[in-house]
Parts: C-alpha cells; sequence; structure tokens
C-alpha cells in the first residue's frame, strides 16, 4: 500500500473543503427560503389585519346580532340589517382569502385549509352570503375567486 504525500493529503483537503462549502451554500440558500417565507407570510399578516380592522370598523354588533335573530326567524330584514350581514361576510371572505393565501405558500397546514373550504360550503346557500359574492367577487384575487367558484359549484 502506498503511502499518501503531503500533496495527497492537500489534495484531499481541498477536495473536503470544496464539498463543505457547496454544502454551505445550500445550507445557506435553504435558510434565506425559509427566511423569505416567513417574511411574505408576516407581511400578508399584517396587510390581513389592516383588511379585517377596516371591515369590523363598519359592523355594528348589536345590528349584526338583531339580523342574524331576524334572518333565522324568517323575519325580513331592514336595508341596515342586510347590508351589515353582507359586510359580515365580506370580512369572513376576506379572512378565508388570506387563509388560502398562506394555504397556497405553504405556511398553513392542509387540515386548516379544509375546515375553512368547508366553511364557504357550508354558507353558499346563506343568502347574504350569495349577495355579498353577487356585489363584491372582483374585489377578491381571480386564484381565490376560482376556488370559491369551484366548492360553491358543489353546494347543494
Amino acid at each position: 500500500m502506498k503511502r499518501r504525500t503531503i500533496q495527497d493529503w492537500a489534495s484531499i483537503a481541498e477536495i473536503t473543503g470544496a464539498v463543505a462549502v457547496v454544502f454551505s451554500l445550500m445550507y445557506v440558500g435553504f435558510e434565506i427560503r425559509q427566511s423569505t417565507k416567513a417574511t411574505e407570510a408576516q407581511t400578508r399578516q399584517a396587510f390581513a389585519a389592516q383588511d379585517l380592522a377596516y371591515f369590523e370598523s363598519a359592523l355594528d354588533p348589536t345590528v349584526v346580532a338583531r339580523a342574524i335573530a331576524k334572518y333565522d326567524s324568517g323575519e325580513e330584514l331592514t336595508n341596515l340589517e342586510q347590508s351589515q350581514l353582507e359586510t359580515r361576510e365580506h370580512l369572513n371572505f376576506r379572512i378565508f382569502e388570506h387563509a388560502y393565501y398562506q394555504y397556497q405558500k405553504g405556511t398553513l397546514e392542509q387540515s386548516e385549509w379544509d375546515r375553512y373550504a368547508n366553511i364557504i360550503l357550508k354558507i353558499c346557500a346563506y343568502e347574504p352570503s350569495q349577495a355579498m359574492w353577487r356585489k363584491a367577487n372582483a374585489s377578491y384575487e381571480p386564484d381565490f375567486r376560482q376556488v370559491v367558484v369551484d366548492i360553491r359549484s358543489t353546494c347543494k
């Protein structure tokens, strides 16, 4: 068996060093990607908070509670009550849209998105939801609109 020379050991060390550099660069790339994903999620959450605060500012909890009770008992709603229920649905769908975005980015688990999709399905026959969607669906991102259309197409 041949003894290794100092040059042999230097070559081995150089190759090992190069491999270590490649793995280090891959790790840094992975970490940057994760950091970017987290920053995007935080930015989206900040926008979501602004959206939700805006819609919540237009809701009067007393009127909404009265409107829900009247709707559930089949009573006719005033224009204000109808508007409040539609605004509430707009708020709900903003929450759904932000959840869908997080799901698409991989920061929301499939099971969580499925829960939101199930809610969308359950309220598809709810008249205030239908009225809001007819009036405001264009204000949502196209891919989310398509998801809602697909979910609602299975509504009974």
